[in-house]
Order: structure tokens, then sequence, then C-alpha cells
């Protein structure tokens, strides 16, 4: 067995931070994961695939909270 390095709770973390703030940076990058969610979920209620219908929805839940950041820190930033 190979000598495997383990990730630390704040190295996980921190590129947990580093991937989100990246995503929410790029507009271009929000857009898709809105319409991947919308595209999924019609495909899970036309086929009755409840496991694409979920991941759909998280995806839509994730676009819609990236789109809040954004807003957020445009409010906070334009008073």
């Amino acid at each position: 067995m190979g000598n495997y390095s383990q990730i630390s709770k704040g190295q996980w973390d921190s590129m947990a931070f580093r991937i989100t703030s990246y995503i929410v940076s790029r507009k271009y990058l929000i857009a898709p994961i809105c319409m991947i969610g919308i595209v999924m979920v019609a495909y899970g209620m036309m086929k009755d695939n409840s496991l694409i219908f979920i991941i759909g929805l998280l995806f839509v839940i994730a676009g819609y909270l990236l789109i809040r950041r954004r807003m957020k820190e445009s409010i906070r930033n334009n008073p």
C-alpha cells in the first residue's frame, strides 16, 4: 500500500473557499450551472428519474445561492 497524503480540514476548507470564490467571481460559470440544473430537472420529470431530478434541483439551488451571494456583495459595495 502506498503512503497517501491526507488533506486536513483546514486545507479542505481553503480549497472549497477558493473554488466557490472563483465561481462567484465569474458570471459565465453561474449561468451554465443554472441551465444544467433546469435541463436535469425537466429530464427527470419527463422520464420519471428521481435521481436526475434531485441532482438537477441541487444544481438550481447552487446557482441561486451563487447569484444571491453576488447580489449581496454588490449591494454591500454600492450602498
